[in-house]
């Protein structure tokens, strides 16, 4: 009977042992986890604009992440625009170049030039 209460007792204290340090374990995988996130968000903040200045105070995490989607979607907008103004400019300089190379000689009438006409643009 005794040893059967001190297996019990044993076994209790070595299951609690495990849990322990299983329960450590788990705390301390967590804690990583939060310092590399928190480092992550750190190292967002310096790169956004308005996010890291003296007068600014340490954003909080969703006000970080926040901030930076507002930031990428400016900047998706802002390489959108600059793509149309730089397609309308090359649209602009090939038809000049086509106003420039492609004329329509008077002195010929029965030539096979091609007039601007043909090709409409729009």
């Amino acid at each position: 009977e005794t040893s059967k209460l001190s297996y019990n007792y044993n076994s209790r204290l070595s299951k609690q042992s495990t849990s322990k340090e299983m329960r450590l374990k788990i705390n301390s995988r967590e804690r990583k986890r939060m310092h590399d996130l928190n480092s992550a968000l750190d190292s967002l903040r310096q790169v956004i604009p308005y996010a890291n200045g003296p007068t600014v105070k340490k954003l909080s995490k969703i006000a970080t992440l926040l901030l930076a989607k507002n930031y990428i979607l400016m900047l998706k907008n802002s390489l959108e625009e600059s793509q149309k103004k730089i397609n309308k400019i090359c649209f602009q300089s090939h038809f000049k170049f086509l106003e420039y190379k492609v004329i329509e000689p008077r002195s010929m009438s029965n030539s096979s030039s091609i007039s601007l006409k043909e090709f409409p643009i729009g």
